[in-house]
């Protein structure tokens, strides 16, 4: 856009020409502004505010932020929670961490690493449990053994056990492998029933080897029961 002069000399409609020129060509028509502005100030007053005001902040808390002209945007993953990757264009990449530690509880319908599973109550597919401490609230566990690194139990077998202790009753064994069994006064070990108080039951008790009654054999044979009496009779 050239300058535009008037001379002294000039005549009045060259005045004429040239300010119209100046309003109507080098100016613009106003009605051609996409603003509400009807000045060129006002339209310069309103590009000014819009630059310079920057934009405002939220949070799901209502907590604002005025980022201001000039500043920077900052965009900050978490530590163990999230990540924030900024690329071409204009974009911002909000993800999970391979890692997340902090949180206080995780709610979905199926929990899993890919082998074992949490869902409706149940643990599945476990391999391995390790820790300390105790585990509540569980309705099942689905596992081929379970074990404490002394007794196992599989396959509806319990092996390596040292010792019960407990109040009630265990039911669906197939087997219990121990030392020794005991309820604190009668013990079973090694083939032997030592302590025993009473036996109570019903049907026929055979025994392969010598059975003892206050220090004498009694035998099964018949011969050897009457021998038996026959002492018995001779002590008393």
């Amino acid at each position: 856009m050239a300058a535009r002069t008037v001379l002294t000399t000039d005549t009045l409609e060259t005045f004429r020409t040239t300010f119209n020129s100046l309003s109507g060509t080098d100016i613009g028509d106003p009605a051609g502004l996409n603003t509400t502005a009807q000045t060129i100030v006002a339209a310069i007053n309103e590009v000014d505010a819009t630059a310079s005001g920057g934009f405002t902040l939220r949070d799901s808390s209502s907590t604002t932020q005025l980022v201001a002209e000039g500043d920077i945007l900052n965009v900050a993953g978490v530590s163990n929670q999230t990540t924030a990757v900024v690329s071409a264009t204009d974009t911002v990449t909000i993800g999970l961490a391979s890692t997340i530690s902090g949180l206080t509880s995780v709610g979905a319908t199926t929990i899993t690493d890919g082998t074992a599973s949490i869902s409706s109550g149940s643990i599945t597919g476990v391999v391995n449990i390790t820790g300390s401490g105790t585990i509540t609230g569980l309705t099942s566990i689905s596992a081929t053994t379970l074990t404490d690194g002394t007794a196992s139990i599989s396959s509806g077998s319990m092996t390596g056990v040292v010792n019960i202790t407990g109040s009630g009753t265990i039911t669906g064994l197939t087997s219990i492998s121990a030392t020794t069994l005991t309820d604190g006064t009668a013990s079973i070990s090694s083939g032997s029933m030592t302590g025993v108080v009473n036996i109570t039951g019903s049907g026929t008790a055979n025994f392969t080897t010598d059975v003892q009654v206050n220090g004498i054999s009694v035998s099964t044979q018949a011969f050897a029961i009457a021998q038996a009496v026959a002492q018995a009779v001779a002590l008393g």
